[in-house]
């Protein structure tokens, strides 16, 4: 009798957790990740094919004595691209982490959009240090107006970081939408 109870309980627990739908936070982490991962194995693919055409063009076009150095050229651009396919993104690893847990999941964005936010304004400062650094000790290279180019890349680059919410900052702000959405209900 007892053992009847227990199946029928199990099945029940089964049959909940089988309809049980993920939270906001869930489904846009879930996304997140998803995200993540279709960039990390295009940019591991692309880097892992420009690495093999450049030890075939190496083979094919180069001299014999150049050729030992085009291959390492070659495996230069290749390794990266192998690791950028092995070790998953911070967005795979949170959502692998946070499991079937609706709170996991938010702080994991929360983590997310910080680190995002946090990388964005660094990286905005050193382009920012280097539009300017760039105006003060021109170099001109090839024209008059390299040094200018430079600057006005770097500096334009700097001001999309500052501006521009990076991905997981806008997934963050995505959840909270969908979050006061939920409640305003």
């Amino acid at each position: 009798m007892i053992s009847k109870i227990l199946v029928v309980a199990a099945i029940g627990v089964a049959i909940l957790a089988w309809c049980a739908q993920a939270g906001p936070a869930q489904d846009v982490l879930g996304d997140l990740a998803l995200s993540a991962r279709s960039q990390r194995m295009a940019t591991g693919f692309v880097t892992i094919g420009a690495g093999v055409a450049l030890g075939v063009a190496s083979v094919l076009f180069l001299g014999s004595d150049l050729v030992v150095y085009g291959l390492l050229a070659a495996g230069a651009v290749t390794v990266p691209g192998v690791i950028t396919l092995l070790v998953p993104a911070p967005a795979e690893l949170e959502f692998a982490q946070a499991g079937d847990s609706e709170a996991e999941a938010a702080l994991a964005l929360a983590r997310l959009a910080d680190e995002g936010k946090r990388g964005r304004i660094l990286s905005g400062i050193s382009n920012l240090a280097a539009g300017v650094a760039t105006l003060v000790y021109p170099i001109n290279l090839f024209t008059p107006y390299d040094s200018l180019v430079s600057a006005a890349s770097s500096l334009g680059i700097a001001a999309y970081d500052f501006l521009v919410p990076s991905r997981e900052e806008a997934a963050f702000e995505r959840y909270e939408g969908l979050l006061a959405q939920g409640q305003g209900a």
